[in-house]
């Protein structure tokens, strides 16, 4: 690619990113409905329904390894497009599937969508962004604009999806289909930031060296290992508070209108301070992760303490709220954070492999943990539960910054040669 291409190049992926995530991240009009769809319209049992959560996170591990082969095999772009059609075809299904197994072929697309399109949709950004000592800031700023209107449409969405399931279950349903489309044919329009050559694509076997040597030195690079392992934990939390929390309010007789619009307001509230990662990262710097873990991990502690004390004094749901509502401002800041951290020091050779890591091991802990979450609720109160979660990762994320302490938020210069041998910009840094 010529100079007048790249500048080309460069300049419509940058442009069009935003656009895409807001619509891309993950699905629209679908998670306020999705399960009265599946229960009340496709007649599938409930418990069958909360299976399917954990066949996702175990088709997401599967799906990893082939995800890396396709992003190597087909580029960036390719890859990009083949995850928005799967998720196209999930979402076919899911409208006309008819019993549990048509569920779980669905659930294996979309973990094998996510898988490529985590991994694919920031290497894309980061190979298109010019090789520049403000990289890393240019990359946040254009992925907090995309994460943070996503959360304003989807907030949206949210409220449109519920009112819109009383008219047709299926509008929903179909509007969500029609914003994949959308996104399929937005995807489309990306150039690819690294062609290859006929001769490359058919060197499969130089291919799984690279791979093997990429993956090699994600196990032993410290930084990166500290960064993952952070990943793989808050992400856990996080997926288990999706559900704890509207189980507490549930238990507590909140009324599904007023979920409606308290998800809704948390979306808004999360798109917000998504635009606020640079002040915050700025502000503390090392530190930004592990505040943000263990203020995740307090939000889970004392909801779960309000919850029971709200069980005699309706005013504390209130404080609840307050609680959610920081989770809410730490997911905001989190999300644009840690890929602006993962990519740091990194080029077209590792990048994809520590996203596609990155995932892996969430997909693993948020399976594990997903299991004891459940088996805590299936024998106690949420709130009781939350208490006892809230505990753990308070304790995991205490450890987890004992183990970053050393090894994440360094200089360039402080880090040993080996951890930063993939980074483009040592010739910038100053």
């Amino acid at each position: 690619m010529d100079e007048t291409n790249k500048i080309q190049m460069r300049k419509r992926n940058m442009k069009l990113f935003p656009l895409y995530k807001r619509l891309s991240w993950d699905y629209l009009f679908f998670y306020t409905i999705n399960f009265l769809f599946l229960t009340q319209v496709k007649h599938i049992n409930a418990a069958d329904v909360v299976l399917i959560d954990s066949f996702y996170y175990l088709f997401s591990i599967i799906a990893q390894m082939p995800a890396t082969f396709i992003i190597e095999f087909f580029g960036r772009k390719n890859s990009i497009i083949i995850g928005n059609v799967l998720s196209c075809v999930y979402m076919i299904l899911i409208i006309c599937s008819q019993n549990l197994f048509h569920l779980i072929i669905a659930e294996i697309l979309s973990g094998l969508s996510f898988a490529i399109k985590e991994s694919a949709e920031p290497s894309l950004l980061s190979e298109s962004i010019p090789p520049t000592k403000y990289k890393s800031r240019i990359f946040a700023k254009i992925t907090e604009k995309g994460m943070a209107n996503y959360y304003i449409i989807n907030a949206i969405s949210t409220v449109i999806a519920g009112i819109l399931y009383e008219v047709n279950p299926y509008i929903p349903i179909c509007l969500s289909l029609s914003t994949l489309l959308l996104v399929t044919f937005l995807s489309t329009l990306f150039i690819e930031p690294l062609e290859k050559t006929k001769k490359e694509k058919k060197e499969s076997g130089n291919q799984l060296i690279d791979i093997q040597e990429a993956f090699k030195f994600v196990i032993k690079s410290e930084r990166v290992k500290g960064l993952i392992l952070f990943s793989a934990i808050i992400m856990a939390l996080f997926s288990i508070l999706t559900n704890y929390e509207i189980s507490l309010l549930e238990d507590l007789e909140i009324s599904a209108s007023f979920l409606g619009i308290l998800a809704a307001m948390l979306q808004i509230v999360s798109g917000i301070f998504t635009k606020k990662q640079e002040q915050f990262h700025n502000k503390f710097q090392n530190k930004s992760l592990t505040i943000i873990g263990l203020l995740c991990a307090i939000s889970c502690l004392f909801s779960g303490i309000l919850g029971i004390a709200a069980e005699q004094m309706k005013i504390m749901i209130i404080f609840i709220v307050g609680f959610y509502t920081i989770k809410y401002i730490c997911l905001g800041i989190y999300n644009p954070l840690i890929e602006k951290y993962l990519s740091n020091f990194t080029n077209e050779e590792i990048d994809t492999k520590i996203f596609i890591a990155n995932n892996l091991l969430k997909s693993i802990t948020s399976a594990i943990f997903g299991i004891f979450a459940s088996f805590l609720l299936d024998r106690m109160k949420t709130a009781y539960c939350m208490i006892i979660v809230g505990i753990i990762f308070f304790i995991l994320m205490i450890l987890v910054n004992r183990f970053m302490k050393k090894r994440v938020g360094l200089k360039p210069e402080e880090y040993s040669k080996e951890e930063i041998k993939y980074d483009r910009l040592q010739k910038y840094a100053s």
